[in-house]
């Protein structure tokens, strides 16, 4: 199947050989991109009057979804042509999907809104049900997005590769939670702590080992979500950290990027974004953006690594519509992709390109010292 790069869906995945097809989830639909011998070529776009925010490729059935801002979720059976698969789904914009093979071969959907809510699908997206055990969550009643409309979503999704029943789900913002009942009733992780989950990483290898990267730096948790220390000394230049991928079959090796500060420190026209990789499980991080730019301007808000055997390829997409590539983890980056729409998951576009003024904020007076702190620090 061909591999996806979206804001909110899938990112990590396993190959027998390089897919060399590309499905990108942008503000102007889905773009493909096709490998050829020595470049990449665009070859097609659909669903171009929607937002894209999410896509996943389904490998049992063979179909790829599509999770938009306005349409609920589309369907297709080889990603270029996508028909509605809303039914049940009650709200329209849809900020995270994914999706997991049970032991018992049979395959369930999840998707992730706005307002914040998970739905479930049995059927391969013919019909979806609402996992209501999610509105007993403790804190629910604080959840709220600082931005109009002042709404919180599910931003990420992710099922413990070791365990279908063990969800775990990024409130932006309201925090981390998990479930390990298939989503009946749910445990917060992040209490005390800024609570604008962006991703969570479950190292597959060492028990307990949690990344979060979240709007106030990057936090690793040794026991579960227990209790949580910040990476901040490791990764500096990274204060805004969101996308976060691992080596499916070389987990010690992971990548996280993010900005240097809050998305209010934009408006100056960048995001100032910085790539990181391990090699040792998340010990240590060194910096690994040969080939970029020296100040990254655009917001990289999406991430995927497709593994081949040892080997990997990780691509990024940012707000100026680009997508980048690396085959040597890191070292060297190229373009493969430009002129697109957006890569973006609501309004990072707009604010970074002028078009958006976020005076009208409600952050606590709590968060606003959190920010501060976080321009301030040095490089």
């Amino acid at each position: 199947m061909n591999i996806c790069l979206s804001p909110g869906g899938g990112s990590v995945y396993d190959s027998p050989a390089w897919s060399g097809r590309l499905l990108v989830g942008t503000q102007g639909g889905v773009v493909e991109l096709e490998e050829l011998s020595d470049s990449w070529r665009e070859v097609g776009r659909g669903l171009t009057e929607h937002h894209v925010c999410a896509l996943i490729a389904e490998p049992v059935s063979g179909n790829y979804y599509a999770g938009t801002h306005d349409a609920g979720v589309f369907v297709s059976p080889d990603g270029r042509h996508w028909q509605p698969a809303s039914k049940g789904l009650e709200h329209s914009n849809v900020f995270s999907m994914t999706s997991v093979r049970r032991l018992d071969g049979k395959v369930r959907l999840y998707a992730g809104t706005e307002p914040a809510a998970l739905f479930e699908s049995r059927d391969f997206g013919e019909s979806w049900q609402r996992l209501t055990g999610l509105e007993a969550t403790t804190g629910r009643e604080g959840w709220m997005f600082p931005a109009p409309p002042f709404v919180a979503h599910i931003k990420q999704i992710v099922v413990d590769p070791q365990d279908a029943n063990a969800i775990y789900i990024c409130v932006e913002q309201g925090g981390l939670y998990s479930s390990r009942d298939a989503g009946q009733t749910w445990i917060e992780h992040t209490a005390g702590m800024p609570n604008d989950a962006h991703r969570v990483l479950l190292h597959p290898t060492r028990s307990g080992r949690l990344f979060l990267a979240n709007g106030f730096f990057f936090n690793r948790s040794d026991d579960g979500g227990k209790t949580w220390f910040e990476m901040k000394e490791q990764t500096r230049k990274i204060g805004y950290a969101d996308p976060l991928v691992y080596h499916p079959r070389r987990p010690e090796t992971m990548f996280v990027s993010g900005a240097f500060a809050t998305p209010d420190t934009w408006v100056k026209g960048s995001a100032d974004v910085s790539i990181a990789r391990s090699r040792d499980g998340g010990d240590s991080w060194q910096y690994a953006r040969g080939g970029l730019p020296a100040e990254i301007r655009p917001s990289v808000e999406a991430m995927c690594l497709e593994a081949m055997g040892d080997a990997c390829r990780v691509f990024i997409g940012n707000t100026d519509g680009e997508v980048w590539m690396t085959q040597d983890e890191g070292e060297q980056w190229r373009r493969i992709g430009a002129g697109m729409p957006p890569v973006s998951k609501c309004f990072h576009a707009d604010l970074i390109n002028g078009k958006l003024d976020l005076t009208e904020v409600r952050i606590p007076d709590e968060i606003r010292a959190l920010m501060e702190q976080m321009v301030q620090r040095p490089a």
